[in-house]
């Protein structure tokens, strides 16, 4: 009797299980129309106007950054970076790091300040410290004929994923310095669950400039999105829960390769915000294709589907549920604790502007009698 009632339980809680994710999944997809429209009265400066200098000390850029260089000098350095609320060390650290290290090849990490939660304006500067410091470092390596390959290449999960191109688009000296930006999930035209959660409670200062028609978001897709010396890949899923509508994480330009797990593997529903890009071995086989400069046009269900997780990654051991709760538990523990923060999003600064600029200059005049 006990245990009929033990199966029965289970199995409800199965019923319950599915038919949540399927309640979900309706929702989420209702969320799918967005249109893109800034402030006309906003005036952004030129492309090839140099960067503005630090604000922050470089003491505290240089904490957040750390290198473990690899055996393997054919390879291009990669800087990872998380997304709001993430611990570099805790989203990497189990599955790409640990990979990179037993192939050799070197890498970067960057902890965005603040976790992703603060203004982003501050925090791109950290992105362009990173880059300029991986740069000077392979430059100094080809010197020395130890290193072919000067560029790096950038990945990123959500936030960060969208961050790197606010650095690009506003400190031109490091467009030559980055090859190939892969981002998963990114939020580069905004999502709509950030105007939701910002119209019902006070935000995240990152999150207001996560929404879309933001101005941080208006300024960073200024003029033209890419540069044509970087190629650009971003991994989507269109499970995804936090970026919607999906197709906002998408750059229509040419050279761009936006691609949906989904449309080669239709049936992966685990594949979702984290999962694209973190454990799911499609995003896996995707992402070191890119790496490799392999084409992503003919890629089959037999090269990405055949498995489901990341190599050394085992859905049965304990890290793997362990890593994915603490995840969930840390991004929903960030929120709650910076909600309250301010209901609208900073004002742009001057640096990423031209007309604030114009205003200041004014001077009152008084009539001499």
């Amino acid at each position: 009797m006990y245990r009929g009632g033990c199966k029965h339980a289970y199995m409800f809680s199965r019923i319950q299980l599915r038919f949540s994710f399927l309640l979900l999944y309706i929702f989420i997809s209702l969320i799918n129309v967005f249109t893109f429209a800034c402030d006309p009265s906003i005036i952004y400066p030129p492309l090839n106007r140099p960067g503005p200098p630090y604000s922050v000390p470089l003491t505290n850029l240089s904490e957040h950054f750390k290198c473990y260089p690899g055996e393997n000098h054919r390879k291009r350095w990669i800087l990872f970076l998380p997304g709001s609320t993430e611990e570099v060390k805790e989203l990497y650290s189990w599955n790409w790091m640990r990979i990179l290290n037993d192939k050799g090849w070197p890498f970067c990490t960057l902890q965005l300040p603040e976790k992703g939660l603060g203004d982003l304006q501050i925090a791109a500067e950290y992105i362009v410290y990173a880059v300029r410091k991986m740069y000077k470092k392979t430059t100094k390596e080809k010197k020395e004929g130890i290193r072919r390959k000067t560029r790096i290449n950038i990945i990123g999960h959500s936030l960060g994923g969208a961050l790197p191109r606010f650095a690009l688009r506003f400190w031109p000296d490091i467009r030559y310095m980055v090859y190939h930006l892969i981002a998963f999930g990114a939020t580069n035209h905004g999502t709509s669950m950030a105007d939701i959660a910002c119209d019902v409670f006070r935000c995240p200062v990152s999150v207001t400039q996560q929404r879309i028609n933001s101005s941080f978001l208006c300024a960073l897709n200024s003029f033209q999105e890419t540069f044509p010396s970087i190629k650009y890949t971003n991994i989507l899923s269109k499970f995804d829960e936090i970026v919607r509508p999906v197709n906002s994480s998408e750059i229509n330009e040419k050279g761009v390769a936006n691609i949906y797990i989904q449309d080669i593997c239709p049936l992966r529903i685990f594949s979702e915000h984290l999962g694209a890009g973190i454990y799911d071995y499609c995003g896996y086989f995707l992402t070191m294709s890119a790496l490799r400069s392999k084409s992503l046009k003919n890629i089959s269900s037999e090269d990405c589907c055949t498995e489901k997780l990341m190599p050394g990654i085992n859905i049965s051991t304990v890290e793997f549920f362990s890593k994915v709760s603490f995840s969930a538990k840390e991004h929903l523990k960030h929120l709650l604790m910076h909600m309250g923060e301010i209901k609208d999003e900073p004002e742009l600064k001057c640096s990423f502007r031209t007309d604030c600029i114009k205003r200041k200059r004014k001077v009152k005049r008084i009539k001499l009698r």
